[in-house]
């Protein structure tokens, strides 16, 4: 088996029955245990105790990866993400290591030894099956502590029904409506359902106690939620040892500036920063948004256009998922093409030479980006 067989089998049973799934919630049609049953037979869960688990609709993979850098005095430690930065074997790491793709054929081809496909409409979940590989490799390699990113959830989710020492819950906003919600009373229950599965709790922090100007102001309050759930799960004040923001980023590109950040609610905006990125580039600020209808787009697109900047819309298509954007075609389209064809961007998509370039939008969004503009 190669790496790009096993990726195919991952996604192949979700693939299957996304016509069925097309409408519904996660609640009526995601089963978490039936990776997690797996995951039982095979002894892949580690104990409560040594577990950290974060949710969140903003932060919760970058208090992911400092509470996992942080704890690496203290053991070998496991860190499981999602969505994947760069590629899939990034989504497991040990010690800020990602997996080879040798490596992951062999884990994976050892669970999928284990594994029944289930009859439609259930399916066998991709973040399930990647965080059955992670556990697999993790036991393999004698971790100490587990930092696990969950999915979009947390009730129906198989990350956030791991049994935990610590939880926490970054922020709270109205996402992924099409899937926890429909409204935002649902998503929140199901974000602080983490509670019900871990011995303490953590809620994100609300204030910027130090703001950092050259971030936005998310990532302090990222800091500040790290320290806490690092507190909870080792009883005791840790220093924070930090890592390159997975969200946000900047650099000089000859006569312009490139920036990137994952926002998908104008609720996890800093309108402050924005503004003072305009002052900054004397207005020359050019906006490109990718948001799929399940975002907030319409919050997002009122909050740029009162900056005066330039917005234009990049519009992502492929196999995965069921990404509409509807709302983003009403306005001003740069560039519409496979969320994967990183040549394709780079060709069709014509940039200014001068000025600030801010890419905003998901993360599948950004992984595109980085691949195209910041490696």
């Amino acid at each position: 088996m190669n790496y790009n067989r096993a990726l195919d089998l991952i996604f192949e049973s979700y693939i299957a029955v996304k016509p069925l799934l097309k409408g519904r919630l996660d609640r009526d049609v995601r089963n978490p245990h039936i990776i997690l049953n797996i995951a039982r037979q095979l002894d892949l869960i580690p104990p409560a105790d040594k577990i950290l688990k974060v949710t969140g609709s903003k932060g919760k993979g970058t208090v992911a990866r400092l509470c996992a850098s942080s704890l690496e005095p203290f053991g070998k430690v496991g860190l499981v993400i999602s969505p994947e930065e760069i590629d899939h074997t990034d989504r497991m790491r040990i010690n800020g290591q990602p997996m080879s793709e040798d490596r992951f054929i062999a884990c994976f081809e050892k669970i999928w030894a284990q594994i029944t496909i289930p009859s439609a409409p259930d399916y066998l979940s991709p973040y399930g099956l990647f965080l059955l590989i992670a556990l697999q490799w993790f036991k393999e390699e004698n971790v100490d502590l587990f930092v696990i990113e969950t999915g979009r959830g947390v009730r129906f989710d198989e990350g956030g029904q791991i049994p935990a020492h610590t939880g926490v819950v970054t922020s709270i906003f109205f996402e992924h409506g099409d899937y926890l919600g429909p409204t935002l009373d649902d998503i929140r229950a199901d974000k602080l359902s983490i509670s019900e599965t871990c011995d303490h709790l953590v809620i994100g922090a609300r204030d910027t106690k130090t703001p950092n100007l050259a971030y936005p102001h998310w990532y302090d309050l990222a800091r500040q939620s790290a320290t806490e759930a690092l507190r909870a799960f080792r009883g005791r004040a840790i220093d924070i040892i930090d890592v390159p923001c997975a969200s946000f980023a900047t650099r000089q590109d000859a006569n312009r500036t490139l920036m990137y950040e994952g926002m998908i609610a104008r609720d996890s905006a800093d309108e402050t920063f924005l503004r003072r990125l305009m002052q900054d580039h004397n207005g020359q600020v050019h906006f490109y948004l990718s948001l799929p209808d399940d975002k907030d787009f319409d919050g997002i697109m009122d909050l740029l256009q009162k900056t005066g900047a330039t917005i234009s819309q990049i519009i992502l298509t492929g196999e995965r998922g069921f990404l509409s954007y509807e709302k983003a075609k009403q306005h001003q389209i740069a560039y519409q093409g496979d969320f994967n064809d990183v040549c394709a961007l780079k060709s069709g998509l014509d940039l200014p030479q001068t000025g600030l370039i801010y890419f905003i939008g998901t993360q599948t969004y950004l992984r595109l980006i980085k691949r195209a503009y910041f490696t």
